[in-house]
């Protein structure tokens, strides 16, 4: 007697996990997730770092002309060093002292060693680390929004061999500092471990940003639009509430020191916060920035006598991918960074705003990103 035996089935075999796919219209390559596994990614961001480092670096003590607003930062760094406060005068709420304490904590080996070169021109050099670290995360932060490694590249090319870059890079300013606790909040934020701790993180480097250089705050919404897109959408709500909570909570301290040092509303014999923060709001405007005669139009043409490459190429590009994110897949990973753009482009557009000559450090990175992704 014989008996039919069923066949035998074949186990299934996992699948291997292969390349990573491409994706979108342009067949756009995901990046690792993990860059520091990829050594492609590690040589070719290596070499650019040494290249900019060398260009920001020479002359950089008598390139351009030292300015006021250095040589206050670099006094009052030296005061925090010197133990004598938080400004070599009566510090009145003008900035945030961060930025300064940042300063002080960069110059305080070059002042230990040789106490003569707390100048202007010789402690520039400590500014290229900065730089080094901020041109690094602009890479970075490019590859987690998907753009393909020579397109992150491109961004780190814009960013820190841009002839208006590396002019304005060089100098003591609490906008370089900003920048770079502002690219790492957004690096955190798009993290692709999508981890809480990152989120958290993310608030935490906000907060420092917007406490080195106040006027960062207006580029926070961007900040939470790449967090929103880059978070899971189960842990969406605690990643959120916990990066804004971490922001808030740091940010607050400011106003808490001004409290406890009963200087936070005016009155007679001190300093208030309030009356710090009424003169940045009230102070006189320097015109409408496309009226050839106001200060700010004076203001722009200084930055498109470096680079048009850069601040209307990024403009440009910036406008096209909000107006494309809806069909495109690299305007929607950009969307944080073009929003940036938009936003400090129409504060710079107000009728009668007043207008530094460094509010465009802010936008670099930003910039950078969105030329080379758009």
């Amino acid at each position: 007697m014989t008996s039919t035996l069923p066949a035998a089935t074949t186990p299934k075999i996992p699948a291997q996990r292969g390349p990573a796919p491409r994706t979108g219209a342009h067949r756009r390559v995901e990046p690792p997730s993990r860059l520091r596994s990829s050594r492609s990614d590690l040589l070719l961001c290596g070499v650019l770092l040494v290249a900019i480092l060398v260009v920001q670096g020479w002359n950089i003590a008598d390139y351009p002309a030292l300015s006021d607003d250095e040589g206050t930062y670099l006094a009052q760094a030296w005061s925090v060093q010197q133990g004598n406060g938080l400004a070599h005068y009566t510090y009145w709420y003008d900035h945030p002292p961060l930025g300064w304490i940042q300063i002080a904590v960069l110059t305080w080996i070059p002042a230990l060693i040789s106490p003569e070169s707390m100048t202007v021109g010789t402690m520039r050099a400590a500014m290229l680390v900065i730089s080094g670290i901020s041109a690094v995360l602009v890479y970075v932060l490019g590859r987690r929004l998907a753009l393909p490694r020579w397109a992150a590249a491109l961004g780190m090319v814009f960013f820190g061999l841009s002839p208006l870059a590396v002019v304005l890079q060089r100098e003591i300013f609490l906008d370089n500092l900003a920048v770079m606790w502002t690219l790492l909040a957004f690096t955190l934020a798009a993290s692709p471990s999508r981890h809480l701790w990152h989120h958290f993180g993310s608030g935490i480097a906000a907060a420092t940003a917007v406490l080195t250089k106040e006027t960062m705050l207006v580029v926070l919404p961007a900040l939470f639009l790449t967090m929103w897109r880059h978070s899971h959408k189960d842990t969406r709500k605690f990643a959120l509430t916990g990066a804004v909570t971490a922001c808030a909570l740091i940010g607050f301290s400011y106003p808490l020191f001004a409290l406890l040092k009963g200087e936070l509303l005016p009155g007679s014999g001190h300093v208030s916060l309030w009356d710090g923060v009424k003169y940045q709001m009230t102070r006189p405007g320097s015109g409408f920035i496309l009226d050839q005669g106001s200060g700010s139009w004076g203001v722009l043409q200084s930055w498109l006598y470096y680079d048009k490459i850069l601040p209307l190429g990024g403009l440009a590009g910036a406008l096209l991918l909000l107006a494309t994110w809806r069909w495109s897949v690299t305007a929607r990973a950009l969307a944080g960074p073009a929003l940036a753009v938009a936003i400090l482009a129409a504060l710079a557009l107000r009728p009668n705003g007043y207008l530094p000559a460094m509010y465009v450090i802010q936008a670099l990175p930003f910039l950078a990103l969105v030329l080379a992704g758009g």
